[in-house]
């Protein structure tokens, strides 16, 4: 062990005179002097590690910069989302819904590779990892529950500003027959809540959440509503965005998010299509 210790490339051992077998103070001191060097340089590297852990942690999550580019391609997108609605027979609510009710999931898709790809391309940081089944049925019962607040929101709105229904194409295709139900359903309850969750909890939420709960949640909730526009949808998605967000802080997980956002817009589309919505 002496031999070993090193202090600028000199043996430790070497730094002090060798003492004869007889001199066994002499040996104990060399020994104890090895030990505490032993002790400093292992102390020492393991505040290295720590410090470097903590650096390359801080480097792996997404912070403003996923946040800004995130943003901006997702603006970009939904504008070319909605041009290409343009190119549709407008005459026909049902193929204009179903198309419309998968924006949200490619848009959000888009913004999040171009988030992804930007610095960290590793799906860990952003909230892809497992949690147990246990949130996933407190992710289903928060989903009911952000339908049943639904409800209320929207018929409130009726009330004090009548109707005013700014998603008219999505119930149209969920009436519009099994097949346009089907695909409607795939999109706007499967795919959409996919795209806007890993983009606005794995990337907006999670970023936010360094700076507390009041940013990661409501901060990010507000930015997720005015991403609906400014409608009955607004509070509405403030409301869905902040059980996510919730679930995100509580997890990490961007899964219990999807699902909570899939039992949610599930129940939408089941609703719409039997007739049960407030808005039709």
């Amino acid at each position: 062990m002496l031999h070993t210790a090193v202090r600028e490339g000199t043996p430790l051992n070497a730094l002090y005179p060798t003492p004869s077998p007889q001199e066994h103070e002499a040996w104990r001191q060399m020994q104890l002097n090895a030990d505490r060097y032993y002790a400093e340089t292992l102390l020492g590297a393991v505040k290295y590690l720590r410090l470097t852990m903590i650096t390359h942690d801080r480097w792996k999550r997404p912070g403003w910069p996923e946040i800004l580019i995130g943003l901006a391609v997702y603006a970009l997108l939904l504008v070319s989302f909605g041009l290409l609605l343009g190119f549709l027979p407008q005459n026909d609510p049902v193929l204009l819904g179903v198309v419309g009710s998968t924006a949200g999931g490619f848009v959000g898709v888009g913004a999040f590779a171009a988030a992804f790809g930007l610095r960290i391309r590793a799906l860990g940081p952003f909230g892809f990892r497992r949690v147990s089944p246990r949130w996933g049925m407190i992710a289903i019962g928060a989903g009911i529950i952000a339908y049943g607040l639904n409800l209320i929101i929207q018929f409130t709105y009726l009330t004090w500003f009548g109707s005013n229904d700014p998603q008219g194409i999505l119930h149209a295709a969920a009436r519009g027959g099994p097949l346009p139900f089907v695909l409607s359903f795939l999109g706007g309850a499967i795919f959409t809540p996919f795209g806007e969750e890993i983009l606005f909890r794995g990337v907006i939420a999670n970023a936010l959440n360094r700076y507390g709960a009041f940013a990661g949640i409501v901060l990010s909730s507000i930015i997720f509503g005015l991403a609906h526009g400014v409608s009955v949808i607004l509070p509405v998605a403030i409301m869905v965005g902040l059980l996510s967000a919730v679930l995100f802080r509580a997890t990490g997980s961007v899964w219990p998010c999807v699902t909570l956002h899939c039992v949610y817009n599930g129940a939408n589309s089941f609703a719409s299509a039997l007739g049960f919505s407030p808005m039709q």
